[in-house]
């Protein structure tokens, strides 16, 4: 099974990336996909965000999105703020390389 983890660190570029994350999906549907949300891209994982229903709806194609803690930190942003059923990492570059590690295929959006 392929297994990708996408970095997505720029709020910026929110809206591009999670287009490219529905069409990964949608050509190859049984991949595994986790996408990491860090840097000013945290705030797209925030109850309220302009792209929350996006975001929900790649939770319910199975995607796995993480939030980094770091950047919530930064950015004074709570665990009861974010979009239930999102993950949390101590890191978000720490999962990145650890997927890496274990085989997964690296993509930046």
């Amino acid at each position: 099974m392929l297994r990708v983890v996408v970095q997505v660190s720029d709020i910026n570029n929110i809206d591009q990336a999670l287009t490219s994350c529905n069409n990964l999906i949608n050509e190859i549907p049984d991949a595994k996909v986790e996408v990491v949300f860090h840097q000013s891209a945290i705030n797209a994982v925030v109850r309220g965000s302009n792209v929350e229903d996006r975001v929900r709806d790649l939770m319910r194609r199975g995607v796995i999105i993480v939030a980094c803690r770091n950047s919530m930190r930064s950015r004074n942003i709570t665990e009861d703020q974010l979009i239930d059923g999102v993950k949390i990492v101590n890191a978000g570059v720490a999962e990145i390389v650890q997927k890496q590690a274990e085989g997964w295929v690296y993509l930046k959006l």
